[in-house]
């Protein structure tokens, strides 16, 4: 065996024991990246129960989703995570704007991206599966305030660098993946000599 075929032979194995690590103890989906310098451990992410807050009440908060009037297909199961996951993400990228500058906090955010427009194809598909109509009641559904709120603060995290393309590696979700494209050669601006200080979130009520 070569040298470059042992080395390419680690790397595949640091991935996919990383996956499978990531799965087992994390419940992340399989995640398809590089070893990356910019993406620390998530499991130390501190950015998740600084969110903690967001998600104690988060359907009384009414920029998150509502289900539609009249007659749906949507699941309460499905309807009850996605508010979650929309609270949650909301809170890490929008509310704690600078929280994916620190290494840690970017693996856990990278991750919980990927969750998030999963969750948002599954229900899609579900939808699509019940015609046209209800493909358009779960489209309204993953469209409201904060969800919203959600690609307006990645576009600009992809902007400003603080998110890449080599954060996702080939598991870049598809609603970024022009963004990601767009703003390639994006510098990092985050600003090494203010770290992320947490920001207080206040329960809906």
């Amino acid at each position: 065996m070569s040298f470059l075929s042992r080395g390419l032979f680690v790397v595949c194995g640091i991935i996919v024991g990383s996956t499978c690590i990531n799965y087992l103890s994390l419940g992340e989906t399989v995640s398809l990246r590089w070893p990356n310098g910019r993406l620390g451990t998530a499991i130390d992410g501190k950015v998740r129960p600084a969110c903690y807050a967001a998600l104690i009440s988060p359907k009384k908060d009414r920029d998150n989703p509502t289900l539609p009037f009249g007659d749906h297909r949507i699941a309460w199961r499905d309807f009850d995570r996605m508010v979650d996951m929309t609270a949650a993400l909301h809170c890490y990228v929008v509310t704690q704007q600078n929280a994916v500058c620190e290494p840690d906090n970017r693996a856990y955010i990278v991750g919980y991206i990927g969750k998030y427009f999963a969750k948002r194809d599954a229900m899609l598909e579900i939808g699509k599966a019940y015609g046209e109509r209800e493909l358009r009641n779960v489209r309204d559904l993953w469209d409201n305030a904060n969800n919203r709120a959600i690609m307006v603060a990645l576009e600009m995290h992809i902007k400003y660098g603080r998110l890449r393309q080599s954060d996702f590696g080939w598991s870049a979700p598809e609603p970024i993946k022009a963004m990601l494209q767009k703003y390639s050669d994006a510098p990092d601006y985050c600003d090494k000599a203010h770290p992320w200080v947490a920001i207080k979130v206040p329960v809906a009520s």
